[in-house]
């Protein structure tokens, strides 16, 4: 009776060992496959330090349900959380930087401010050249009639604030009949065009 005792304790024993080694490759798959995974959450943390535990419970034969348990439902867990797989979507933004839009802005400010200091300058030697005649016809002693013209000019210009639209309405006047006399001129060298071609037939 204690032989057939001893007998089945000891295959219990054999079935037991050999679960125990069938449970270590498998744990020892799991914490492979563990130790691949590149996200290290807290689960795996607790996972890993369960299959330590467990390991030290297993080589000293001191195999505990609860801490059995444990592990199955962290692995269960971790199961569950790798089979939801975690879609990444990369999206690029393409922007320009701050530092070239402040560029470029500043760019086109300076262009601006360089385009209206040369229309200055441009109108500022067009008021020197306009100045300089004025005063050279000015000192020009010689004709008196021309500087009492003039001064003439200049009082009634002081005097009265319509003289630039007249003289602006004058000149306009001037160019249209100087436009038309060049048509008349135009017209005639036509005709006697005309006539020297009759005459020539």
């Amino acid at each position: 009776m204690t032989e057939q005792v001893s007998n089945t304790s000891a295959v219990f024993m054999e079935v037991t060992r050999n679960k125990i080694e069938g449970q270590d490759k498998k744990i020892a798959a799991v914490e492979e496959k563990i130790n691949n995974i590149p996200d290290n959450t807290q689960l795996l943390q607790k996972v890993i330090s369960s299959l330590e535990e467990l390991r030290t419970d297993v080589n000293s034969n001191r195999f505990s349900t609860k801490t059995f348990e444990d592990f199955t439902e962290t692995l269960n867990e971790s199961v569950r959380i790798h089979k939801e797989l975690i879609t990444r979507k990369i999206v690029h933004h393409h922007h320009v930087p701050k530092v070239v839009l402040i560029a470029a802005g500043l760019f086109v400010a300076s262009a601006l401010v360089c385009a209206g200091w040369y229309s200055t300058i441009d109108k500022l030697d067009s008021y020197i050249a306009n100045d300089t005649k004025y005063r050279q016809l000015r000192l020009d002693t010689a004709n008196i009639p021309l500087q009492s013209y003039l001064d003439y000019t200049d009082s009634v210009y002081n005097l009265d604030a319509e003289v630039r639209s007249r003289v602006i309405k004058s000149e306009e006047k001037n160019r249209t009949n100087f436009e038309r006399l060049q048509r008349a001129e135009r017209l005639k060298a036509e005709a006697r065009a005309l006539e020297n071609a009759v005459k020539k037939k």
